[in-house]
């Protein structure tokens, strides 16, 4: 890995990068702002109970998670959260190599005197850096409107919840390294990398519409986690551990390999 590479990478990448950084914060406040009028009110208990029933199995919507700001926000806000960084992330993976081959700026990058190895790497780690600054400060900011908003004392739930979810982030962006070599259009590499995450997220939210949609969405990585149960002390299991992160070794080991194997100039 070179810090120029790091820096020149990370430069390339800073529209997209405060792109999503803005979009996912005022996702946040907008989802969050409307917490206590949700949390721990019988009234709007009632209300939700009262839709259809097919209409609130289809949107995976319990109503008792509104009981408490961490069931609110593991129902309302934690999956919205995380799809629009899954799609950003991925995205920025699958475009690595695929936008110096859009640009032609390919064979130029790959005679100097760095190994693939080394701008693979290089790539991997400011798309994880971008990554993981967007999600940091938009987990602070949930923890910040839970002890201002609901003066939430037990944080244990809710940062389980976050990790469950920066795990579900790093699973795709081995998706997109796994593909980034395969593209030579930056907008298709792109495009794929966010349809990727976005059509496992739809999976996962049309879960409770059928018997049939519900094994159909059992490839969505989103079902490896359940954020209510996990918010109410259920924990995280062995198998999402090693299913999230060993797709993302995977995906990164397929691509620095293809990338070396590869003819992309």
């Amino acid at each position: 890995m070179r810090w120029n590479l790091v820096q020149q990478e990370l430069r390339q990448n800073r529209r997209g990068f405060w792109t999503c950084f803005l979009v996912t914060l005022l996702i946040l406040i907008l989802l969050l702002g409307k917490a206590e009028a949700f949390v721990n009110n019988p009234e709007m208990e009632q209300l939700i109970k009262g839709l259809p029933e097919g209409l609130l199995k289809a949107f995976g919507i319990e109503p008792e998670s509104f009981r408490t700001f961490e069931g609110f926000v593991a129902t309302q806000a934690y999956p919205y959260f995380i799809v629009l960084i899954s799609s950003f992330a991925t995205s920025w993976a699958a475009g690595s190599i695929s936008r110096e081959r859009d640009r032609g700026t390919a064979e130029f990058l790959f005679t100097l005197p760095y190994s693939r190895g080394e701008v693979f790497w290089s790539k991997a780690f400011a798309n994880w850096l971008h990554m993981t600054i967007v999600f940091v400060v938009g987990s602070l900011l949930i923890l910040l409107l839970a002890r201002y908003t609901v003066q939430l004392e037990q944080y244990g739930g809710l940062l389980l919840l976050l990790l469950s979810g920066y795990l579900l982030v790093l699973l795709f962006m081995g998706i997109g390294y796994a593909l980034t070599s395969w593209f030579s259009s930056d907008r298709t590499a792109v495009a794929v990398g966010a349809g990727v995450a976005v059509l496992a997220f739809l999976l996962k939210l049309l879960s409770g519409s059928s018997e049939m949609m519900h094994k159909v969405s059992s490839i969505s990585p989103y079902r490896l986690f359940d954020a209510l149960d996990i918010v109410r002390g259920g924990g995280l299991t062995a198998v999402s551990w090693v299913v999230t992160l060993g797709l993302y070794a995977a995906g990164t080991a397929i691509g620095v390999l293809m990338l070396k194997r590869r003819d992309i100039v």
